[in-house]
This record gives C-alpha cells, sequence and structure tokens, in this order.
C-alpha cells in the first residue's frame, strides 16, 4: 500500500467500506448469518457485528430471527440478518415522444408498480401532428407518476431517490432540458423542480438513451462488458456509450446526439429506424408498391412484418431506412471500438430483419466490428436504466448515516 493510500484509509474511509461489503453480501445473497458474513466478506467477526449494529440502527438491516440449528451458544446469539429492501424505494421516468412509463421499485431494484400512458400521436411525415402543448405532457407525467406511485402504496416522503429520463439534451447538474421534441411548446423547461412536488427532494435528470445503456449494462445484453453503446433508433437516433464502465457524456452532456447525419442521408437529422420505416412504408403503400397495405395507419411493425415474411419492398424499405444508424454505428466503433452494439427501444423487436443489414454494413466498413445485439428490455430499457440509476445514487447515502451513529 503506497503512503497515498495509507493516509486514505481513514477509520470513516474503513468503516464505510466495510459496512458496503456486507450490504453487498445480504443484497446478494439474502438473509446470512454473521459467520456467512464473515466468509463472504473476509472481516472479522468483531467488525462485523460492528457494522451489523451500525446498520440495524440505521434501519437498512434488520433481524429476522436466530439462526436456524444455532442451538445454545456462550456470547452474543446467533443471528440472521437481511437486508431491508423496503426501508425506502426508488422511482424511474422514461419521458418519450409517444409514451410515459413511471416505475417504483424497492431498494433491490424489484419493481413494485408500474404504469405506461400513450401520449398523443406525432405522426410526423405521415399528416398533420396531433401534438399536446408541453404543459399538458408535464401535468401527465406528474399524473402518471402520482398513480402508480399510488398503486405501489409509497408515499413521496418514503421515496429516496427518483431518475427522470428524457429524449434529447439533459443538463444532469441542473436538472434542465437544453432541448427536446418531447414538450412542443415550452421553452426553459427543468423537470427536477416541476417534478420535486411529486418524486420527492432527489430528482435526478438524464438522457434516456444514457439510462437505456445503463439498463443494458444491468439487466440486458451488456451485462458484464464495459465497452458498450446502446442505440435508440425508434422515432429518434440516439446512443448511450460505456467506455470502461463509466458512461460518456461529454462536456455539455450531449454525446450520442446525431443530427449531424442529415448531411449525409436522405432525412433531415436524427430520424430513427421506425420513423422512416413508417414514412417509407406509407409512401410505397399509397403508390400501390406495398401489396396488401393501406398507407392510412400504417405502422412499422407491418412493414417489417412483410419483410420478415419475404415482400422484396419491404425488405428494401428496411434496409435503406436502417441505413443511416448504420452509418452512426460505423462512426462510433471505428472512434470508440466498443465489444458491443445493442440495439435497443421499440425497434428491438424486428430482431434480425434489422440487425442483418446493420451487420453487413458494420463488416463492409468496420475492421474489427463490434457484436450487434437486439435489447431484451425493447421499449423498457431507459426505464429499468432510470431505476438503476436511482439505486446508483441511493446507495453512497445509504452509508452516509454511519457517520451519526453513535
Amino acid at each position: 500500500m503506497t503512503s497515498t493510500a495509507r493516509r486514505a484509509a481513514t477509520p470513516r474511509l474503513l468503516r464505510r467500506l466495510n459496512a458496503n461489503l456486507v450490504l453487498d453480501a445480504l443484497r446478494s445473497a439474502g438473509p446470512l448469518r454473521v459467520t456467512q458474513l464473515v466468509a463472504r466478506t473476509r472481516l472479522s467477526r468483531p467488525t462485523v457485528d460492528a457494522v451489523a449494529d451500525d446498520l440495524l440502527r440505521l434501519g437498512w438491516l434488520e433481524q429476522v430471527g436466530a439462526a436456524p440449528g444455532a442451538g445454545p451458544r456462550r456470547g452474543r446469539p446467533a443471528r440472521l440478518l437481511a437486508f431491508r429492501a423496503d426501508a425506502g424505494y426508488v422511482v424511474g421516468v422514461d419521458i418519450g415522444e409517444h409514451t410515459v412509463r413511471v416505475a417504483v421499485a424497492d431498494l433491490l431494484g424489484r419493481v413494485v408498480a408500474e404504469r405506461r400512458h400513450g401520449l398523443a400521436a406525432h405522426r410526423r411525415g405521415t399528416g398533420p401532428p396531433t401534438v399536446p402543448h408541453g404543459s399538458e405532457r408535464l401535468e401527465l407525467v406528474r399524473r402518471t407518476a402520482a398513480a402508480t406511485l399510488a398503486d405501489a402504496g409509497v408515499g413521496r416522503d418514503d421515496v429516496l431517490a427518483a431518475s427522470v429520463g428524457c429524449t434529447g439534451g439533459m443538463d444532469a447538474e441542473t436538472g434542465a432540458v437544453l432541448f427536446t421534441s418531447a414538450f412542443p411548446g415550452l421553452a426553459d423547461v427543468n423537470l427536477r423542480t416541476e417534478l420535486e412536488g411529486t418524486l420527492g427532494d432527489t430528482v435526478l435528470v438524464e438522457n434516456e438513451c444514457n439510462l437505456a445503456v445503463l439498463g443494458e449494462r444491468w439487466q440486458g445484453a451488456a451485462v458484464g462488458v464495459e465497452d458498450a453503446i446502446c442505440v435508440l433508433a425508434a422515432e429518434r437516433l440516439g446512443a448511450g456509450i460505456v467506455v470502461g464502465g463509466t458512461l460518456v457524456r461529454g462536456h455539455a452532456g450531449l454525446a450520442g446526439e446525431m443530427p449531424f447525419l442529415g448531411a449525409y442521408e436522405f432525412v433531415h437529422g436524427a430520424e430513427g429506424i421506425a420513423y422512416l420505416i413508417r414514412t417509407l412504408g406509407t409512401e410505397a403503400a399509397a403508390a400501390g408498391r406495398l401489396a396488401g397495405h393501406e398507407a392510412a395507419g400504417l405502422e412499422a411493425e407491418a412493414v417489417v412484418a412483410a419483410a420478415r415474411a419475404g415482400d422484396p419492398v419491404a425488405i428494401e424499405i428496411v434496409e435503406r431506412s436502417v441505413h443511416a444508424a448504420g452509418r452512426a454505428i460505423v462512426v462510433m466503433a471505428l472512434v470508440l471500438n466498443p465489444e458491443l452494439v445493442v440495439i435497443g427501444g421499440g425497434v428491438a423487436a424486428a430482431g434480425d430483419v434489422v440487425l442483418e443489414p446493420l451487420r453487413r454494413q458494420l463488416e463492409a466498413m468496420v475492421r474489427m466490428p463490434p457484436r450487434l445485439e437486439a435489447s431484451a428490455l425493447g421499449a423498457r430499457g431507459a426505464l429499468v436504466g432510470a431505476i438503476r440509476h436511482a439505486l446508483d445514487h441511493v446507495e453512497p447515502a445509504l452509508l452516509a448515516g454511519l457517520e451519526e451513529v453513535a
């Protein structure tokens, strides 16, 4: 150990580190006896006993009974300790262009209530848009969040942290929305101040692509992957980037935005795969080229199904639509050299219909292309990531009270 490390290893720091080891063991393995905690953490018995006493007083652990088969013994009775997952709750919120999703989870990340509310259609490229004003959407977010908390039986004061994801540029430090299409007509939105009254005093704000890559690394296709990109590619195109296990936000929090694609493609900006499939499919159906489909109300899923069935026009539409996303992925693969690229959002359900043309594009342009997979989390990826983001904020706070324990 260097002299710097020795100076850093203060009693306060060691106390936190030891408590974190005990908490991690109990969260991952469930109720354990003190002797089992000693074995798992490699801490001494007196240290584990002291840490357990502190965490019991703080309310993060509970004693669930004497250890089975302990029998009579001298000294302190055998204790069976458990992490209190219900000692508080976190909330995840995902605000998309078309959908608001809210979930309440306990401190183990288990969802106890979840709601999804569709927003008014925003049919860019297929007719006049019907978009509610941004203030109406904010009120819908508040109502959906309040209803989800009520479903969970959780009060505002029980929420230890909430993470709110939104499409567009977010200032994670202040909670301000830099730009987004989710709140039309509403300037200078600060999601933190707008939602604190509903979600509690700790509201984190993050770009939904960043949350999606956190979700993939926690419960999705990127578990255990240190260098990964998650591309959300439904209505708009954006990416969450993790390099060396660390989320990359960039100087102003705008890493992963892709409006530059408009300079190279037939579209004007970062239009998503589902949007392009729907738009091109509608044009083809109106011209009578897409057999068996009417232009009115045509959805991307119908075009994908036709491509999967072998319709040559549908296949052409899908391949043209994924080309812009492919260019972006090629650029990121060359610059960042990720191990894995995950295609997330609702378009992930298209599977190999979308993945195969993307793979061909990558293999043609990248010497060592990354693995390419569809997200198993699908449209819930950003919501899952929001829960993880909130938990990551709460976990250090669990130990803050150690300094106040007598």
